[in-house]
């Protein structure tokens, strides 16, 4: 017994060896220490044998040393993952794909994010009631901070307004990736590789990160700033966790402030270090707002500050966020389950399978953490009737994290159930040789395989089905771009104007729109609600005027429409069973229009519910349904055309 005590002694000093040596490693001390003495004899006495190989082969031509060796139990594989620099690559070339082929999902991110700059660099953009002076509910630093880099891009190279589109969007990317490098490094480091390798690559191909990353929204710029105030809370570097909590809710969205209630929790119920909360919230309120605020009343023209007004707003006024529809308790998890899958439902069953796996997790601290902040945001904008698809985007770096510590607690308990059931297997085994043993331990590692693959694979199809799906409204003005007529307008200098009808939420931005002297406008449809207004055009006071007929009661304003004569271009969807007098089928109208471009757009309503929510090559044709998105042109009659009473004359081109 005492060769076995011995052998047991080395054992545990090689697993506490090994959990310091590298962070790329979980810790392996609870794998030994689990075991009771009947379990510890039992594997010595195998381990002793030496007749048993990795396949069942006999090991008389091993090494000595390794006969004597005790077999250790591994819950996962060696935990291999890539270096920060390595995934920071994986992760920049994902972000970026996201940036150019993703679209423009909400029309909240283009008439109150995009349109304003839009106007603060070329004077010409839509303004909602939100930027009216009267109700001043958005902040323009939030806005600067996207204008300036735009605006020194544009002093350098002169690009196109499309360009300076996809610069911020890269832009945006690009701090994305930082934002999520920093969280995987401080994960890996203190959660373990494994955990740390499934977040990072099930990530990679998430459709809530391909949607989150480049969206220009302040719930975006508050996932980012997420992943770095956790990032810093694992690292230790509590005054940068309180710093970015502070900058997500005072430069971006107020009610982000509530991914850091669990870092302050940690820092001032747990650790005591209340001095140092105080000192750094203090510091970093008056680093902030001040500039925010000084900034906001040079635009506004008056004393403004954002955040307040807007917490006002939804939280304590009669009015509110329900006036723009509301949502059943189910939408979350749908939007969930679309965006994140498998992972989504692991980090939801997270708190039950850490319990399950108490004894022998480590870093159970931080784990509970990460996930005590996605169930509370869950739980907050669970209980609000107004639910959109951006409330989640603060979370949505963390869900990925939440899930792979799910599969990992799953691993876990497959490989002590394993462990059991060979023990109990080995036992009863007299003769070695005439047995061969399987290394039971693949199964955790196939778990986490699967897990990663399948995750992946299901995020592909996600992705693909939005891009194909609805790409469309950014597809017919890359094609106005190339339209040889509307190069020669843009070059003689003439002023066309492109309508919107029932389309309006999908106006991807004015940066699309082929050149400055263009306008774009609304004409009547079945929509009852407030659409946004002009922006006093090349006006250096435009921010400061309060535009007339705005309210805050989402009441439709008649101003904002004109005749359909006045259009020269027009973008439709055309559906011939969705066919109103307002909403008529301008296609069919052959005889005033013709179409520029046309491209197909997903009808989720005739299409299966499964295969419009995902891509399957060849199979989702057979069960969606597509309909027309046009550019239409207006025919144009020329002077010798109408003496002649042609359309077109020969050489009207």
């Amino acid at each position: 017994m005492g060769g076995k005590t011995r052998a047991r002694q080395q054992a545990r000093m090689r697993a506490t060896a090994s959990s310091k040596s590298s962070g790329n490693k979980q810790s392996k001390e609870y794998v030994v220490m689990s075991r009771n003495k009947e379990e510890m004899d039992a594997l010595d006495d195998l381990s002793s044998t030496g007749s048993v190989g990795r396949r069942g082969r006999s090991k008389a031509a091993a090494d000595s040393s390794a006969q004597n060796k005790p077999v250790e139990y591994l819950p996962n594989d060696p935990y291999w993952s890539p270096s920060p620099y390595s995934a920071f690559k994986l992760l920049i070339s994902a972000r970026f794909a996201a940036a150019l082929w993703s679209t423009i999902s909400d029309c909240d991110e283009t008439f109150n994010y995009w349109e304003p700059t839009h106007y603060l660099l070329y004077g010409k953009g839509f303004q909602t009631w939100e930027y009216s002076p009267v109700y001043a509910l958005r902040s323009y630093t939030y806005i600067l901070f996207h204008a300036v880099p735009a605006k020194i891009y544009d002093y350098l190279f002169s690009p196109t307004p499309l360009l300076i589109f996809f610069f911020i969007r890269c832009f945006l990317s690009f701090i994305c990736a930082g934002a999520e490098a920093v969280l995987y490094r401080a994960v890996r480091r203190r959660l373990g590789g494994n955990i740390a390798r499934m977040a990072l690559i099930t990530s990679l191909f998430s459709a809530g990160m391909f949607i989150c990353c480049c969206a220009y929204l302040p719930s975006a710029f508050s996932a980012y700033m997420t992943a770095f105030a956790i990032a810093a809370w694992l690292e230790g570097l509590d005054e940068l966790a309180i710093f970015a909590v502070a900058l997500s809710a005072l430069l971006s969205w107020p009610f982000a402030a509530l991914t850091g209630v669990f870092i302050a929790v940690d820092i001032v119920l747990i650790r005591k270090e209340i001095l140092l909360f105080i000192k750094w919230s203090v510091l970093s309120l008056l680093v902030i707002l001040i500039p925010t605020v000084v900034l906001d009343s040079n635009m506004y023209g008056k004393l403004v500050i954002a955040p307040l007004n807007i917490v006002m707003y939804n939280v304590f006024s009669t009015k509110g966020p329900d006036l723009y529809g509301t949502e059943s308790w189910t939408f979350y998890f749908i939007n969930g389950s679309l965006n994140f899958n498998i992972l989504f439902i692991m980090a939801i069953l997270s708190p039950v399978l850490i319990l399950m796996t108490l004894k022998i997790q480590d870093r159970i601290r931080e784990q509970l953490i990460i996930i005590a902040t996605v169930f509370t945001w869950l739980v907050v904008f669970l209980l609000q009737p107004h639910k959109e698809e951006r409330f989640l985007f603060p979370i949505y770096p963390l869900i990925p994290i939440a899930g792979a510590i799910g599969v990992d607690c799953v691993q876990k308990l497959c490989d002590i159930v394993c462990a059991k059931v060979f023990l109990w297997w080995i036992q009863g085994v007299k003769d070695f040789s005439k047995v061969r043993v399987w290394d039971y331990r693949k199964i955790a590692t196939t778990i986490g395989v699967a897990a990663i693959m399948l995750t992946s694979a299901i995020g592909c199809s996600r992705i693909l089905a939005l891009h194909y799906g609805y790409r469309a409204p950014f597809d017919i003005f890359f094609q106005l771009h190339r339209d040889p007529a509307a190069q020669h307008a843009v070059q003689a200098g003439r002023n066309y104007t492109v309508c919107y009808g029932k389309e309006w939420h999908r106006f991807p931005a004015s940066f699309f729109i082929p050149s400055l002297m263009w306008d774009v406008r609304f004409v009547q449809s079945e929509f009852k609600g407030q659409l946004p207004d002009r922006y006093s055009p090349y006006d250096s006071n435009g921010t400061k005027k309060i535009p007339e007929h705005m309210n805050d009661f989402n009441l439709e304003e008649p101003t904002r429409y004109v005749n359909i004569t006045q259009c020269d271009y027009l973008v439709d969807l055309s559906d011939p069973e969705r066919v109103t007098p307002l909403e008529p089928n301008y296609a069919a109208k052959t005889s005033e229009w013709k179409v520029l471009s046309e491209y197909p757009f997903l009808n989720p309503a005739k299409s299966h519910v499964f295969f419009r929510a995902f891509y399957i090559p060849i199979i989702s044709a057979k069960y969606t349904t597509y309909d027309s998105y046009v550019l239409l042109d207006r025919k144009r009659k020329s002077a010798r055309s109408r003496k002649s009473g042609k359309e077109f004359h020969d050489d009207d081109l």
